[in-house]
């Protein structure tokens, strides 16, 4: 393989608008607030970002996300629609101020440019993560100032952007640096092991508890508790949580007592919890409780710009690459792939290059393979990225099948896949996404 000195020249400067919501018209009128995370929502449900009074304005109305191009203005399926002047828009991007139309409320979209950033001074890492779109500098910029507080932050986003990247770098960055991280998978372990995991138990508690366990709580005391797919926890276990939380003290199963804890709380999860709360899936006052800060972190599709620039850090964190560089045609290459598998996907697919080559096949399928609907052998990757392979090929499939059998009816359509009908509009969105 050839290995080469990378000697590109240095970007432009980048500039990072600043981007504003006033309500001009409408029950709400003269509110206004700032756009700083990568995606924010509007809405008269508590959990929007922009909660409005109008009641014609549909609990989660609009999604507006910030892209190196303008601000991605999506109407979420709603039935009274989202207009400018007479088109009804349903997912346009937008490069200037714009005003809108939803309910009785006219909103105000304020586009400015802000002054240049110089490249050496701008936020384009946080810890291990690295991210050259305005939206992941912002991102960082957001977590950079919440690494210095004790605020609990819950962390949305696909399986594989990095969630877990972002938590360890909060934790590195704050003032319990010095106490454990310790992580909790709630979607890997059984239902009834839960509770044991994340409180422990005692001896004799219940049958095969032969030993005392210390929980992740106890092992987290003084640093940082990493709840990973939080939205997996069984909801009769929420109500503990939310104590623990609360109360600050953890009770073992089948302990007498409690005992104190100081914990930092981060929790990540790749659904929607706003809407997992308005379906009753989803604890609302757990849900207040653990987003204090809720940020966003956009899949790879949506940030083109940074697939390159990780592609070439992953390559020059391996031993004997330190100064390589990724060939023209492989480049484009993985500018054309979908990325189901996110970041994730593509740190394994640089390790496969770095040993194989571009004579070994790199990818699942086509690099176009988001069309894809045949499940190859995907045993060369992680269990979580296949995983998310397998999720996207066969979602992609099925569930257009089963609107096509039961005439396009999604009422119908959730009734014969035995799932909730909230879940099954999660699953068309998430096609529909994808597609875009």
């Amino acid at each position: 393989m050839p290995m080469t000195t990378d000697a590109r020249p240095d970007p432009s400067p980048l500039r990072l608008p600043t981007h504003r919501l006033v309500v001009a018209s409408g029950p709400d009128a003269g509110r206004s607030t700032s756009i700083d995370g990568p995606t924010f929502v509007v809405g008269s449900s508590p959990t929007a970002d922009l909660r409005l009074s109008d009641d014609r304005v549909a609990p989660e109305h609009l999604r507006l996300s910030l892209h190196s191009d303008g601000v991605r203005v999506r109407d979420l399926d709603t039935n009274g629609g989202t207009w400018m002047g007479t088109l009804r828009i349903n997912d346009v991007i937008l490069s200037k101020s714009t005003s809108f139309l939803l309910g009785e409320t006219t909103l105000v979209l304020q586009i400015e440019d802000g002054p240049p950033v110089d490249h050496a001074d701008a936020t384009k890492r946080f810890g291990e993560a690295i991210g050259e779109s305005s939206a992941m500098r912002r991102l960082f910029s957001v977590l950079e100032q919440a690494s210095s507080s004790d605020v609990s932050v819950l962390i949305n986003g696909e399986s594989g952007v990095g969630k877990d990247v972002l938590a360890t770098a909060l934790h590195a960055r704050s003032e319990r640096a010095g106490g454990r991280f310790v992580a909790v998978d709630c979607g890997a372990i059984s239902p009834s092991l839960i509770e044991s995991e994340l409180f422990g138990h005692e001896r004799g508690a219940f049958t095969g508890a032969d030993c005392q366990r210390v929980g992740a709580f106890v092992q987290a005391d003084g640093g940082t508790l990493f709840l990973d797919e939080i939205g997996e926890l069984p909801i009769d276990l929420q109500p503990k949580l939310l104590r623990t939380l609360e109360s600050r003290e953890v009770r073992p199963v089948g302990a007498r007592s409690t005992r104190p804890v100081d914990v930092r709380i981060i929790a990540a999860t790749n659904r929607n919890l706003a809407q997992a709360v308005s379906a009753n899936e989803f604890r609302r006052d757990l849900y207040y409780r653990l987003a204090v800060l809720r940020v966003d972190v956009p899949p790879l599709r949506e940030r083109k710009e940074d697939i390159l620039p990780l592609a070439r850090a992953f390559l020059k964190r391996i031993s004997g690459h330190e100064t390589a560089t990724i060939p023209p045609e492989l480049e484009a290459l993985l500018l054309s792939y979908s990325w189901p598998g996110n970041v994730r996907e593509l740190k394994n697919i640089i390790h496969r290059y770095a040993v194989l080559g571009t004579a070994s096949p790199l990818f699942t399928g086509e690099p176009s393979g988001a069309n894809t609907s045949s499940l190859d052998d995907l045993s060369h990757l992680s269990y979580q990225e296949a995983r998310a392979v397998a999720l996207e090929r066969f979602e992609r499939t099925y569930v257009p099948s089963v609107l096509t059998r039961v005439g396009n009816v999604v009422a119908h359509a959730a009734l014969h896949a035995g799932v909730r009908r909230a879940s099954f509009h999660r699953m068309l969105k998430r096609i529909r996404e994808r597609d875009n």
